[in-house]
């Protein structure tokens, strides 16, 4: 099947898809498994936010699970991977993942990872190097020395009870704001391929933070947020990849500069590393110029990086 022709039904659609309800650590990691089993593995880390595995991988899991045997997870405090207790820092997101990846009997594989989901990704591979065999990065958080709003943010942060208003202001949002929201991710003229779908799995979402009283922004997010500049980033783990890696960039996106990724690309000295950007695409590529992120990703490991 030619990917500019391919559209999915969802995630929740594929044809024996499995849905794995794992206990990690105390908590539950919801994974979602599609594809044949003799062929190379993939795992793939959603994004931050209203972010869970059906939403961003709702065209690129079921494109892959035709050519490979797919794997997309929940991260704790997301989509089915609730309720957690503690802070989810990027320390213990690292144990959790590794945990649930030795659980599903996974020892090697490559990563598909889009903004916060890229970052994990980064920090797995550089604390694992012999279990990913490739990377597939969509703008990767942690790139960033400071960010636009640097102080806003951390004020917003600071404010008691801020985060937790937010989440109460998403769940009373009648349809009609929620729709509003959804088309705003979208730019450079792209739409949503499913937007009735991509709208029931965002108030599945925001309705699953505000009944487990979870704050809009992750703890991941928010240990990296200082006043004035990032408290720390990821440069340091990108040079000890050791694993080809294709980074991703929508043109018009305005949460992860040109420059940073070009900056991450260069200091990859290991490995092939290539970066891609297409036109007319913000931060969520995956859903807003699909075929393209489609066949960007398949081409990367059909030259042999996805085995």
């Amino acid at each position: 099947m030619r990917g500019e022709k391919f559209v999915s039904n969802g995630i929740e659609n594929v044809p024996g898809l499995i849905h794995h309800q794992l206990t990690v650590e105390g908590g539950p990691l919801s994974v979602y498994e599609a594809g044949d089993k003799d062929r190379p593995v993939i795992i793939m880390l959603h994004g931050a936010l209203a972010s869970e595995a059906r939403f961003d991988w709702d065209q690129l899991f079921p494109f892959l699970s035709l050519s490979y045997h797919v794997f997309a997870v929940d991260t704790p405090r997301h989509g089915k991977s609730r309720p957690w207790a503690g802070e989810m820092n990027h320390t213990r997101l690292m144990d959790i993942l590794d945990q649930g990846f030795k659980q599903l009997g996974l020892q090697k594989f490559s990563m598909v990872g889009l903004s916060m989901g890229g970052g994990l990704s980064i920090e797995y591979a550089a604390l694992h190097p012999d279990k990913v065999h490739s990377m597939t990065l969509f703008e990767p958080g942690g790139l960033a020395d400071k960010y636009d709003r640097q102080f806003l943010t951390w004020l917003y942060i600071k404010t008691p009870g801020m985060s937790c208003y937010i989440t109460k202001k998403y769940a009373k949002m009648d349809d009609a704001g929620l729709r509003k929201m959804l088309h705003s991710i979208f730019v450079g003229g792209s739409k949503p391929t499913d937007p009735e779908r991509l709208l029931s799995i965002l108030r599945d979402e925001i309705n699953g933070k505000y009944n487990h009283g979870e704050t809009d922004l992750d703890d991941w997010q928010l240990a990296l947020t200082g006043p004035f500049k990032a408290k720390w980033n990821l440069l340091d783990k990108i040079p000890q990849i050791k694993c080809p890696t294709l980074w991703l960039r929508g043109a018009d996106s305005v949460l992860v500069k040109q420059n940073e990724m070009e900056r991450a690309v260069s200091s990859i000295t290991k490995a092939t590393s290539e970066l891609i950007v297409i036109p007319n695409s913000g931060h969520l590529l995956p859903l807003e110029r699909p075929q393209q992120a489609n066949m960007a990703v398949k081409s990367f490991f059909d030259k042999g990086y996805g085995i």
